[in-house]
């Protein structure tokens, strides 16, 4: 392993998000706010911090990166990107102590949307808003953002981009990955842009429309409310919301094909169609059970309520409208379902994603046609392409290796003293990157009840959900850090 061109890059990611921190210091400075100082002391440290690595690795050669550097840097680049976002929270006295602090940047990050806070509306502007940018950074990804904004990162891109886009294909939009990169921000600005415009027609103002608008996008789901979106209790928010965080749990390069080509023939992409197939399946399923228990007096508000759940669930936003815990338990199971199923690969959503539990389905299924037919050749389709052994076995690998760390991180949480339902729905959010549950951690409360101990796997549980598992455990292994 060579340190010093992985330090090199932290050094990188560490000035980025120290500069990014100027956005809210601003909005501090403009509004007068107490959190002025948290902000000056963490981008001083941050820069300090970043001067201090470059200093170590000027010497590195940035054409030496090779796969386990790039795979090292990724997976540190999100641990020292949330060190250096939980300062503001620590050094401002917002938090208790510093689990705390680590525990909301690294949500924020990673677009889990889990929080401490129990008291939103009680914070400064600045730090709400601080909040939202660290969800819209992570959301397409940080170092997405570096290899777009710094073209003469040029070593190892490919590994750096394999080992930060969520998704079992990687599947290069441009010959060149700084084009790629590139194109994909273009088409996430265009959606923050246009979810802005939607929200301040529907009464927000310009703060409360970035604010949401960032956490949507992203998938994360941070608000600047206590009651969520629930607090507005308009439906043209809710609807506008709806579309925006589908748009975002589809795969962004449907999006920027769709563009480019002017023309909706992406979207014939079997993936998508699986995605909208179960959101619509599963809004309509919970509608039905939500009007039949007579939880809103018409059809239409049943649909409502459940669109915008089913699809912030699907797309791990983790937005809500209405306190889910106590609806039908037909409703919440299929709620959690949605948890593990996820987006499309590519897009900012979490979990496992629809293209993984296709092949999946399609594997079975061939393998049942096998077991009939014991000579026959039965290949696997996804659409008009063939899942080749590798890509099949890959999908399958990872939901097995989800479904390990899912049981043993719930039996860890158990340990704590948490009962069953919090323990599993926790750590379900956590690794899907999905935000609120149920039992303890459900809608209406927050993960500030848990023990230091469960906060720190919930942590390593969004860490992976965000880096698709590989990514963080191969910093556990004997190969990558010897040559």
């Amino acid at each position: 392993m060579k340190l010093k061109i992985v330090a090199r890059f932290l050094a990188v990611i560490v000035f980025l998000i120290s500069a990014c921190m100027i956005m809210p210091l601003a909005w501090a400075v403009r509004e007068g706010g107490n959190e002025i100082r948290a902000f000056a002391y963490s981008i001083a440290l941050g820069s300090l911090f970043s001067i201090t690595l470059l200093l170590f690795s000027y010497k590195a050669q940035a054409r030496d990166m090779g796969t386990r550097e790039a795979f090292a840097a990724v997976a540190l680049a999100w641990i020292f990107a949330s060190f250096q976002g939980c300062l503001p929270y620590y050094l401002g006295g917002y938090v208790s102590d510093f689990t705390e602090a680590y525990f909301e940047a690294m949500s924020g990050f990673t677009t889990t949307g889990a929080t401490i806070f129990r008291d939103i509306e009680t914070l400064p502007r600045g730090i709400i808003f601080w909040r939202a940018v660290t969800h819209w950074l992570g959301g397409m990804g940080i170092v997405v953002l570096t290899l777009a904004l710094l073209p003469m990162l040029g070593m190892g891109v490919t590994q750096l981009f394999k080992a930060e886009v969520p998704g079992p294909v990687l599947e290069k939009i441009s010959p060149r990955i700084q084009d790629s990169a590139l194109m994909l921000w273009k088409v996430y600005l265009g959606i923050t842009a246009a979810g802005i415009l939607l929200m301040l027609a529907g009464g927000m103002d310009l703060y409360d429309s970035v604010c949401h608008v960032f956490a949507a996008v992203s998938t994360g789901g941070f608000s600047t409310r206590n009651q969520s979106i629930g607090w507005y209790d308009s439906a043209f928010i809710d609807w506008s919301l709806t579309a925006v965080m589908f748009v975002s749990g589809a795969n962004f390069g449907l999006h920027l094909l769709a563009i480019k080509n002017r023309t909706l023939k992406p979207y014939r992409d079997p993936e998508f169609k699986f995605y909208t197939g179960v959101a619509l399946l599963s809004t309509l399923v919970i509608a039905l059970s939500l009007f039949r228990n007579s939880h809103y007096p018409t059809i239409i508000e049943c649909l409502r309520y459940s669109a915008f759940q089913v699809v912030s669930m699907m797309t791990t936003t983790g937005f809500v409208t209405a306190d889910f815990s106590l609806w039908p338990t037909i409703t919440q199971m299929t709620i959690v379902v949605l948890m593990f199923i996820g987006g499309c690969a590519g897009s900012t959503a979490g979990a496992i994603k629809c293209v993984r539990i296709q092949i999946v389905i399609k594997q079975i299924t061939a393998e049942i046609k096998r077991f009939i037919h014991p000579q026959a050749s039965v290949p696997i389709l996804l659409g008009n392409k063939t899942i080749t052994d590798k890509l099949a076995f890959s999908a399958s690998t990872f939901i097995a290796l989800y479904s390990i760390i899912f049981a043993d991180a719930a039996v860890m949480i158990s340990a704590t003293g948490e009962d069953v339902v919090t323990s599993i729905t926790a750590v379900a959010v956590t690794l899907g990157n999905i935000g609120p549950g149920l039992g303890d951690v459900g809608p209406a409360t927050t993960f500030h009840t848990q023990t230091t101990t469960a906060k720190w796997i919930y942590v390593f549980c969004m860490l992976c959900g965000r880096l698709e598992l590989y990514t963080v455990l191969v910093l556990f292994t004997k190969d990558a850090w010897h040559r």
